[in-house]
């Protein structure tokens, strides 16, 4: 079989230009939809959070004198008057709590009693909750709220 060159057919620069230019704008429209901030925000939350059920699992476990001191733009964690952690948190963040320390009795309960830690998002005013319940000493995050 014998192609003629004229049936032979390809895409020319301007078809392609075109091409990529409907790509681009799809993007442009999709891509800020997807908010890089709240996954930031939940990174920054679950790291606290993992941090305090740590020090209650720790408390729980070696009877050590375990304990987060809360700041409005970082937290610390100690294990008597030595800092294990520091986390400074991004620029933007911030935190609202009651009670400035965190600390946990050898069964788990919390010490000065139950609390909520909000960390705010300045920028978005969107912000998540950890929660420690009073009797249980149970550690609870909400996801991101407006």
């Amino acid at each position: 079989m014998i192609f003629n060159s004229k049936e032979i057919k390809g895409l020319t620069v301007i078809e392609l230009l075109v091409v990529l230019t409907l790509i681009s704008l799809v993007l442009l429209i999709v891509i800020p939809k997807i908010k890089i901030n709240d996954y930031e925000l939940l990174e920054q939350g679950k790291m606290l959070c993992n941090d305090i059920r740590n020090i209650r699992m720790l408390r729980m476990a070696e009877g050590g004198a375990y304990r987060i001191l809360l700041e409005e733009k970082s937290y610390r964690v100690l294990k008597g008057t030595i800092q294990i952690n520091k986390v400074d948190l991004k620029d933007n963040y911030k935190l609202i709590y009651s009670q400035s320390e965190i600390m946990f009795n050898l069964n788990g309960a919390p010490t000065y009693g139950g609390t909520t830690i909000r960390l705010l998002d300045l920028e978005t005013n969107r912000y998540c909750e950890i929660t420690i319940v009073p009797a249980s000493g149970r550690i609870l995050m909400t996801d991101i709220k407006d």
